[in-house]
């Protein structure tokens, strides 16, 4: 990616005419893949800016507002209202009121019933089928599942099974949860791998 981020800049920095044409006026903008992906854990954004590339739509959620803030921010400054939707909720378990645990610099996560932290911030939380139906999203291209430990009870919702066959490819990180990751996607068809931490689940 390193060598690709300082093509870029050099092909800016010389600032030829198919530049223009190619990465400006985008004249092959049709060869463009049109994915919609949804990112849970969104943080700062930099997963869906990975996407742009090939996104049509990014969905980006992120509860902890500092984070959140930025992500707005960045969305703002680089006009990509468009592209990209910020979302300041949680996904879980459930519908509802939940305690987040907002570090506002990463690993934040959602608390129990009985748990308490000196960084809690009252979130909305909806299940992840509940978001789809809110936003209309009848099939996701991409999800992206990142939200420190919170995958579990994502998992477990009663209607997971609703929201996971919509769905071509999860990526994400499973937080010691591989057997239940393994389980859920498998019973909803998706082919389950990993490369390092991170496991794939494909159609």
């Amino acid at each position: 990616m390193s060598r690709i981020l300082n093509l870029y800049s050099q092909l800016l920095k010389d600032k030829e005419r198919f530049v223009e044409e190619v990465f400006e006026a985008e004249i092959y903008k049709q060869a463009r893949p049109q994915l919609i992906v949804v990112d849970i854990g969104a943080y700062q954004g930099e997963f869906g800016f990975y996407c742009l590339p090939f996104s049509k739509k990014v969905y980006a959620i992120e509860p902890d507002p500092k984070p959140y803030a930025m992500l707005k921010k960045y969305i703002r400054t680089f006009e990509l209202e468009d592209r990209i939707v910020p979302f300041p909720v949680a996904i879980a378990g459930k519908g509802g009121v939940r305690k987040l645990h907002a570090s506002g610099g990463g690993g934040s996560s959602l608390l129990g019933p009985d748990a308490e932290s000196d960084k809690q911030v009252k979130v909305r939380a909806l299940t992840l089928n509940e978001f789809f139906k809110e936003n209309n999203l009848d099939h996701i291209n991409i999800l992206k599942i990142d939200c420190e430990g919170s995958e579990k009870e994502i998992l477990e919702a009663l209607d997971i099974d609703l929201a996971l066959g919509k769905v071509d490819l999860v990526i994400g990180e499973d937080h010691g949860y591989e057997t239940l990751v393994r389980e859920v996607l498998e019973r909803n068809r998706l082919i389950v791998t990993y490369e390092g931490p991170v496991f794939i689940g494909k159609r």
